[in-house]
């Protein structure tokens, strides 16, 4: 990428977002007001438009249809009912516009669960292709209501990725050579330092 042989593109958070609600309603592309007259504009594949009603520029940007996407949830049943508690961003259309669905979750719940509240389900079973249980899958990032994020593994991260070789250590340390997603929880300091998040997570200021 660097050397200019690999051609990239560049969008903003929102753009991807009204990217996949494209994909999710069917369209082939998707109308915002934001990017326009910025350089992430300009390295983006996004098209200014006219509005055929009142003639303001706009910026077209291409619906993205992911082959596959894993999303993970609080908690969801065997069919893939999922429910998210808390912010939610551009899951549902996500789900939508990807070809095949993962849900992982933090807790598998039976169905009546789901049936005792289903205005709660954030993405339904039709969607969904496959369904794992995979306590602490956020991590290192944070699950609303349930742990924090790892600023320290995620600054420890960020460091890393300055120095290559450093940074291959690092890769090899915690991706590489981790048999399991478990085996990485444990290098990064096991059920210890969950618990230390999750007690982040319920701080309450005064």
């Amino acid at each position: 990428m660097e050397s200019g042989e690999v051609q990239v593109t560049e969008w903003s958070n929102y753009a991807l977002a009204a990217r996949l609600k494209a994909a999710a309603d069917g369209v082939s592309f998707g109308v915002i007001r934001s990017m326009l007259g910025t350089d992430t504009f300009k390295m983006s594949a996004a098209k200014v438009v006219e509005c055929p009603y009142t003639g303001k520029k706009f910026a077209a940007v291409p619906a993205l249809w992911p082959d596959v996407a894993a999303i993970h949830v609080h908690f969801a049943d065997m069919y893939g009912n999922s429910v998210i508690r808390g912010i939610s961003v551009a899951d549902l259309e996500l789900a939508r516009a990807a070809k095949r669905l993962i849900i992982t979750c933090e807790k598998l719940v039976h169905n009546k669960v789901i049936r005792d509240r289903p205005t709660l389900t954030s993405i339904p079973f039709y969607l969904v292709d496959a369904v794992i249980e995979v306590p602490y899958g956020s991590y290192p990032a944070n699950m609303p209501h349930v742990y924090f994020s790892d600023e320290q593994h995620i600054a420890e991260w960020l460091t890393a990725e300055n120095d290559p070789a450093e940074f291959e250590k690092f890769l090899d340390h915690y991706i590489y050579s981790c048999p399991n997603f478990q085996e990485y929880i444990v290098r990064c300091g096991g059920l210890k330092r969950i618990e230390e998040l999750q007690k982040l997570e319920h701080v309450v200021e005064d």
